[in-house]
């Protein structure tokens, strides 16, 4: 599927899929276990990890329980995020207006 993505969506997967990787490597789990874990298969999880997918609420919830963090820690920025806006990272382009 290609879908094109605004650049808040895209930033947000990002984040999700660069702290799912981080935190199951950390926890020295594969994905085929992690899915187990979460009652989600395998290939579910890798095309969450590459972006391919579009992942609900349940399942980041489903996730979080089989990693056991808060799910809140799937979506937090990453070191790339830090310094950059929320209007950057939700794609929104801030208007100057012109002063007298």
């Amino acid at each position: 599927m290609n879908e094109k993505l605004k650049p808040g969506q895209a930033a947000l997967r990002s984040r999700l899929s660069k702290n799912l990787k981080k935190i199951r490597a950390a926890q020295n789990i594969s994905q085929e276990e992690l899915g187990d874990r979460a009652g989600l298969h395998r290939t579910y999880i890798s095309q969450v990890e590459r972006m391919v997918t579009n992942i609900s609420l349940d399942n980041i919830y489903l996730l979080s329980e089989a990693l056991s963090v808060d799910p809140a820690e799937l979506l937090a920025p990453v070191d790339e995020d830090k310094g950059m806006s929320a209007d950057h990272l939700s794609g929104r382009q801030k208007v100057r207006r012109p002063t007298a």
